[in-house]
């Protein structure tokens, strides 16, 4: 592609993006108004669960081609840029209430899948059998989320204010859900071609640009919601987002293993991955309001990990000598 075809890919993409992001925010704050669900709960499994397409997609391509590194990464990786990234921008916008009632529960929850993650992949890769045990997670988490998920208080009145037509709703989720990957796909085509013309290696672009790629939609749905001042629904994004990454598109990817894992990742992205799902509890657990200063800080603390990726940081080495 030419520099102008990778330029324009861009920029369509963050357009797409933008307007695809609004549309699923939208169209899913409908449909759990109709069927009696928490914004919460639409954050979760509507919102945190279509956005996360493009790393299911990315990460089963790459396994199939023997790229476990790429597809390892870009589910690791996309987890530490949805809490540092994705969810510091729009507190830069707007700051993030997390008092919502569920949040602690559905924290506690990929606190949990990130333990067993990690606890799991450190010791052995990830087989058939490991897969099955993430994909039965998964289920049971949604079963649990749909069972014990609060009806909103206002629902009466709620859909007098915001009825919307069964068509458009479903309209607006469809396109919101198809358009994010599409235009993440563009931003991260654009991305990778213009990294390699910089001769950026494969290794840095699988856990940089695919990852913060593929993070785009997340990033556009919850943009879209701060401006609407829906706080539950961008954390709660987050949180759906992170555990459907670790226990849908792991799991899946797993179905095709072993996928062997590289000391990379024990040696360094798992301690980012623990210590961006600590940043969230900070704020989660004593009910803190995503401050922008706070906001400010978490983008400081991930462009800190990248300059680590880059500079081939070893923490556990690290560690290890200073307790010898």
């Amino acid at each position: 592609m030419s520099d102008l075809s990778l330029y324009t890919a861009l920029i369509g993409g963050l357009v797409i993006l933008a307007l695809a992001g609004d549309s699923l925010v939208s169209g899913s704050l409908a449909l759990a108004r109709k069927l009696g669900l928490s914004s919460l709960v639409a954050g979760i499994l509507i919102v945190g669960f279509g956005t996360s397409a493009p790393e299911l997609f990315v990460s089963l391509s790459a396994a199939l081609d023997g790229s476990h590194g790429i597809a390892l990464g870009n589910i690791v990786g996309s987890n530490i840029a949805n809490i540092w990234l994705v969810l510091a921008i729009p507190a830069v916008i707007i700051p993030i209430a997390t008092e919502t009632k569920g949040l602690r529960q559905a924290l506690l929850l990929m606190m949990l899948a990130t333990a067993a993650f990690i606890a799991i992949t450190v010791y052995q890769p990830l087989t058939p059998i490991i897969g099955i045990g993430f994909l039965l997670g998964l289920l049971a988490y949604l079963v649990l989320t749909i069972m014990t998920g609060e009806t909103p208080r206002d629902l009466d009145s709620q859909a007098r204010q915001g009825a919307m037509s069964n068509f458009r709703m479903w309209s607006a989720i469809l396109i919101g859900i198809v358009g994010l990957p599409l235009g993440a796909h563009l931003i991260v085509e654009g991305g990778v071609g213009l990294a390699r013309k910089f001769a950026i290696s494969e290794y840095l672009i699988g856990l940089t640009l695919l990852a913060v790629g593929t993070s785009l939609p997340e990033l556009g749905a919850a943009i879209a919601a701060a401006v609407r001042r829906k706080a539950d629904v961008v954390v709660g994004e987050i949180i759906g987002s992170n555990i459907f990454n670790l226990l849908g598109a792991g799991g899946i990817i797993a179905l095709f293993g072993p996928v062997e894992i590289a000391n990379g990742f024990p040696n360094y992205h798992y301690w980012a991955l623990g210590l961006a799902a600590l940043t969230l509890a900070l704020f989660i657990l004593p009910k803190s309001k995503i401050s922008r200063l706070a906001a400010v800080a978490m983008l400081l603390v991930y462009a800190i990990y990248i300059f680590g990726l880059i500079g081939g940081w070893n923490i556990s080495a690290g560690i290890g000598g200073l307790i010898g």
